[in-house]
């Protein structure tokens, strides 16, 4: 075994610079907020209130100008009424001037947070330092110094200031993010500045590290890449530089469906042509060392000598009267007590505490660990809980953030940063602790597939450093009721524990294992590999019986053996059973002043029928009448609450009862000062207890309680089970609440949950007469556009179906309109042209009966004949005949307002997206963009990420077209954050056609590869849906023309054939590329009147319906080819004629380079 060091103590924080003034408070924001007075760092504990700290950031973000009051009520207490709010607020200012001013005397003038017309300010001081305002005056003054050492030794001192982004803990704080941008970029600029400074001086590798800097931060920023090719040339590492470019490449493409700029490759050619030499240095002296520079950065840094780890015991919540009874077990204690011991003996492994609910695991674990204890190892515990299994890695955090919060501040810097900067994202106090941390970016959320892979590395690499400084027993209690990413975890775990000194020590439910299909998963796989021993906990025997009513009766001999006996008859032997058994005795015994009833064979308690649930009724029975009420009340509210709610669902004061409940440990005080229950066993018996009808009006007080409290726009989805509990009486109101549910998870990308809100709503409603119809109509469409979202049309389908029967069983023409609008448009996303198509006739008949002249919507009509006129099938050529281009017809001069006549702002947006982008394909690209621009406006206002995402997708296309190379990265970025909000297959197919863009993009620049990665990924994603055949075929004419680069002819063939077979199901684009890859596929094959015929069809489809890029493509193939009897010549002029008038230089470039192949 271990022998226990002396206790660790706190080691004295070093000066961060020698004779550096002293400041009484100091004050970081660049990262995440963090607080040091005399030196000490504010913990949260001192704040009393959060929202005393969001103050602080918000008047810090907005100084020196005062913030009004109704401005700050606003941001943090919206939903409150005026007088409660303003109340809150002042409180929250006492509280943060008492933060920042401990020794202010009451009413005394505040030196940092003043009173100020119309609200409150922030005012520094002398005594108080501001990172961001030291790292602005740091860079003002480097950009004003004329001397060079002195202003590389500012611009490292701003960089090393720079710890992340801007109050980085709160991403979506709109009031933060105009600061924080501004901020981030005077950064990169300070970087590429100091990179150029160190390139001067001679110093590559601190300059190539400082572009690698913003790289990490901002994969996309051309110009950081820019300054690191340039950097690699200069120094001599040409192969680098051209390997930077091809990363450069792969971003953008990948990320933002562009191609590098033309600085990017001309760098890029100059590069390859020999053209960079090495740099001449400049004869700069280098700067005294700064406290931290990023000169060295190149520089290994030396290897700490890693801390000791002081011992630490969690153990689990365990009822303390209990804790030193223990019975039997002695098999299973021997059996997991060895395995210990092997594990603490640098063999790591992992048991399997595995019984029925109440059998003992938990108690054998105690016992476990306190022998673990004993041996000076490091004890964490976990506990994972039924309410808390959608929230990723819940027992992870909480044993970690209980575990680190004891670490002295020394050790915890010890351990390793890159562990500790993933689990601060669910540890979130890291981030205080350790200002240098390299915190994960906020854009990747802990459920995105990549940065949940991190995660979990980094909380088992975490694990396994604390076993290399102390060897480590893990337990983690209710397995049963695990998330996946701890399961993840564990699984991560098993693989390596052979190499550590840790024990994991795992217990879980046998009877409830079916609920849980991941740990089932999990328990396969570690039987599979033999990684793991289950070890069952059964039944206490009748002596282990015996043993537990001796230590808690006193009784003796046969009047033992008989008690036992019938205990053991009563419960069976479940170890639950029998402890509660015992507690009601005791509890008995301790309030009889006769000394409680004895045990013996005929006591109630002793019924062969008794169950648990009847013992704790019994406990319950014998509370004061207040008491129960609370109890009951407490019970139906189900998740922990705070005493504002109780207070109000209350129609007495509970105070008396809640005290009494708390004395006898049915209730817990946590330490934010929210209650719960000490066990989810009491809650359930006390809710089952409850009549039907008492049920019933109780959900109703706690409904109308949280509407009271103004829990309307936050709680709907709480405040709808409510209501949804308490009777037919009730149904209007879950009815609303259930909307109000499913819009607010649209807003917040929650999809799949909004369709159950918006269904349990309708289930109701169905059988409600007419006068709910507004409900019907909200349900059915926030249904719609959580279908569209997730990308599917089964479920757009039948809503918008029902939405339109809806719309005319009422008589409501805009709901028959808004279903057919929504559901011809969406369709064509979903690649479903022809069905889309067919509605789109359907909407027009529906126009054009009966309705209002206000009704007719010139978009609608013009989007319905440039439809038809590009999907509608060719005749047959009678002539051989080379077509030239038809200019397509004048636009709606107002979409947006001609639209808005016919339809609301919310159902406006996708008919307009589908009119913008038949604008763009036709080539008319200025009303495209305005057209978009709109679309981008409307959906963002209404809440409609999804189709704003695509709509910045069309934009940045036709930026491209347009040869604005900077605006179509800028585009295309916006279309990607947007998407990544999106999680889950949602997203996945929101970024089909892009993934296809991109490949088409590859294909032209001959990268076939890449090409057949995209198509093949796109295919993955489709998984035989039957929906999406636009997207399906236009995937498969790529692979065909894959596979025609490549010489396999016969598959190119069967590939593009198919595809056009389908001709409705494609998109123009694509269409036209297939017919080019077979007149390709002819002309190899020598069969020139074929190969002439399938252009002029090329051609024929692309002039007639006023396809640019596609007329544009199959010109330059003919020119290419050079068929007999074609007019490319004139062709071309007069095409290039018509290109330059619209001012597309790239397009009239292109063609210019074809026409000068033939000379005149």
């Amino acid at each position: 075994m271990f022998s226990c060091p002396r206790p660790f103590g706190f080691m004295p924080r070093s000066a961060a610079t020698n004779g550096a003034p002293q400041h009484d408070i100091r004050i970081s924001t660049l990262g995440t907020l963090q607080v040091v007075r005399d030196q000490q760092a504010v913990s949260e504990g001192d704040w009393h209130t959060r929202q005393a700290r969001q103050v602080l950031k918000i008047l810090i973000t907005e100084r020196p100008r005062p913030v009004a009051t109704d401005r700050l009520i606003e941001l943090l207490w919206p939903q409150s009424s005026p007088s409660a709010a303003a109340t809150t607020l002042r409180s929250a200012i006492n509280a943060l001037r008492n933060v920042l001013e401990p020794e202010r005397r009451n009413r005394a003038p505040s030196i940092y947070i003043v009173t100020e017309t119309p609200g409150y300010a922030f005012r520094p001081d002398s005594t108080l330092w501001l990172d961001v305002d030291i790292f602005e005056q740091k860079l003002n003054q480097a950009e004003t110094s004329t001397d060079a050492v002195e202003r590389q030794r500012l611009l490292e001192e701003a960089i090393a200031l720079y710890q992340d982004d801007y109050l980085i803990s709160d991403p979506y704080a709109d009031w933060a993010q105009n600061e924080r941008e501004r901020l981030r970029e005077r950064y990169f600029t300070a970087l590429l500045q100091f990179a150029e400074i160190q390139a001067d001086l001679g110093n590559l590798n601190a300059a190539l590290a400082a572009c690698r800097r913003i790289l990490a931060r901002d994969e996309v920023r051309e110009n950081a890449y820019q300054a690191l090719m340039r950097y690699q040339a200069e120094a001599g590492d040409s192969a680098g530089a051209l390997l930077t470019y091809e990363r450069c490449r792969i971003v953008l493409a990948e990320e933002l469906g562009a191609d590098p700029s033309p600085l990017t490759q001309r760098w890029h050619q100059r590069i390859l042509n020999g053209e960079v030499q090495p740099r001449a240095l400049t004869a700069v002296p280098s700067p005294a060392p700064a406290t931290v520079t990023l000169s060295r950065v190149a520089t290994p840094p030396q290897p700490r000598v890693p801390a000791l780890l002081p011992q630490q015991t969690v153990l689990p919540v365990f009822d303390a009267y209990f804790a030193d009874l223990f019975a039997g077990r002695q098999n299973e204690l021997e059996k997991a007590a060895a395995r210990l011991q092997r594990a603490l003996s640098s063999h790591g492994n992992l048991t399997l505490l595995a019984g029925e609910t109440g059998a003992g695991k938990t108690r054998l674990a105690y016992e476990l660990l306190k022998i673990a204890g004993e041996a000076c190892a490091t004890v964490l515990s976990a506990a994972c809980q039924p309410s808390e299994r959608q929230l990723p890695f819940a027992p992870l955090a909480d044993s970690l953030s209980r575990y680190l919060h004891g670490l002295p501040d020394d050790v915890l810097a010890s351990l390793p940063s890159s562990s500790l900067a993933q689990v601060a994202q669910i540890v979130p106090s890291l981030a205080d602790r350790l200002p240098d941390l390299p915190l994960s970016p906020h854009e990747a959320p802990v459920r995105s597939d990549e940065n949940r892979q991190r995660l979990v590395a980094g909380i088992a690499a975490l694990l396994a450093a604390l076993a290399s400084r102390r060897p480590l027993v893990f337990f983690i209690d209710d397995l049963h009721w695990a998330d996946a990413g701890t399961l993840a975890v564990l699984s991560r775990l098993a693989a390596r524990l052979d190499e550590m000194p840790l024990a994991v020590l795992l217990a879980y439910r046998s009877d409830d294992l079916s609920e849980n299909e991941a740990l089932a998963t999990l328990l396969h796989a570690l039987k599979r590999e033999r990684r793991h021993q289950v070890i069952g906990v059964e039944r206490l025997t009748a002596a282990e019986v015996a043993q537990l009513v001796a230590a808690v009766t006193g009784a003796e001999n046969q009047t033992l053996t008989s008690l036992a006996g019938a205990l053991h008859r009563a419960t069976g032997g479940n170890a639950l059973f029998v402890t509660e058994t015992l507690r009601d005795w005791q509890e008995r015994h301790q309030s009889s002043t006769k000394g409680g009833e004895l045990l013996d064979e005929g006591s109630p308690l002793l019924r062969p029928s008794q169950r648990v649930q009847e013992i704790i009724s019994e406990r319950i029975g014998r509370l004061a009448e207040p008491a129960q009420r609370v109890l009951q009340l407490s019970a139906v509210i189900a998740r922990d609450f705070s005493l504002d709610l109780l207070e109000n669902a209350t129609p007495t004061d509970p105070m008396t009862g809640l005290e009494i409940l708390l004395r006898r440990q049915f209730l817990v005080e946590r330490p934010d000062e929210r209650l719960e229950f000490s066990h989810q066993v009491v809650r359930q018996v006390a809710y089952e207890t409850m009549p039907a009808l008492q049920r019933r009006r109780l959900h109703r007080q706690v409904a109308d309680a949280l509407v009271a409290l103004g829990r309307g726009y936050d709680s709907p989805a709480e405040i709808a089970f409510h209501y949804g509990q308490a009777g037919a009486a009730s149904q209007p109101a879950f009815v609303e609440y259930s909307v109000l549910a499913g819009e607010k998870s649209l807003l917040a990308y929650g999809f799949q949950p909004a369709v159950v809100y918006f269904d349990q709503a309708l289930a109701v409603l169905e059988k409600r007469p007419d006068d709910e119809a507004v409900w019907v109509a909200r349900a059915l469409q926030g249904r719609g556009r959580a279908y569209e979202s997730l990308f599917d049309p089964t479920g757009v389908t039948d809503t918008y179906q029902r939405l339109r029967q809806w719309g005319q069983r009422q008589g409501d023409r805009l709901l028959m309109l808004t279903a057919y609008s929504r559901l011809a448009s969406m369709l064509g996303l979903l690649g479903q042209q022809g069905e889309s198509n067919k509605l789109l006739r359907e909407l027009m008949t529906t126009l054009a009966e009966g309705g209002r002249a206000e009704e007719r919507s010139q978009v609608i009509e013009d989007l319905y004949q440039r439809r038809r006129r590009i999907y509608s099938a060719d005749p047959p050529e009678t002539a051989p005949t080379w077509s030239a281009y038809s200019p397509p017809p004048p636009t709606v001069a107002d979409p947006l307002a001609d639209i808005l006549q016919t339809l609301d702002r919310v159902h406006a947006v996708l008919p307009l997206l589908d009119y913008g982008w038949t604008l763009l394909v036709q080539g008319q690209l200025t009303e495209a963009t305005h057209c978009l621009e709109a679309v981008v406006e409307l959906a963002n206002e209404t809440g409609q990420a999804s189709i704003a995402a695509t709509a910045y997708y069309q934009l940045a296309v036709a930026a491209r077209i347009l040869g604005h190379w900077e605006q179509s990265h800028a585009l295309n970025e916006r279309s990607i954050l947007l998407n990544r909000a999106i999680q889950g297959m949602a997203a996945e197919r929101a970024s089909l056609w892009p993934r296809i863009g991109s490949a088409f993009l590859s294909l032209k620049q001959e990268r076939i590869d890449e090409a057949e990665r995209r198509l093949q990924r796109a295919l993955a994603l489709l998984d035989q849906r039957p929906a999406f055949r636009n997207h399906r075929n236009s995937a498969e004419i790529g692979l065909g023309l894959v596979a025609l680069y490549r010489g396999d002819d016969a598959r190119a063939q069967r590939l593009l054939e198919e595809a056009l077979a389908d001709a409705v199901n494609l998109y123009p684009y694509t269409h036209v590329q297939a017919l080019l890859g077979l007149a390709r596929l002819a002309h190899l094959r020598q069969d020139a009147d074929h190969a002439a015929a399938l252009l002029r069809q090329a051609l024929r489809f692309a002039g007639h319906r006023s396809l640019l890029e596609e007329y544009i493509d199959t010109l330059l193939v003919i020119a290419e080819l050079q068929p007999a009897g074609a007019p490319i010549e004139q062709l071309l002029e007069t095409t290039l004629r018509q290109v330059q008038a619209m001012g597309l230089d790239a397009a009239g470039a292109e063609l210019s380079a074809a026409l000068a192949r033939f000379p005149a």
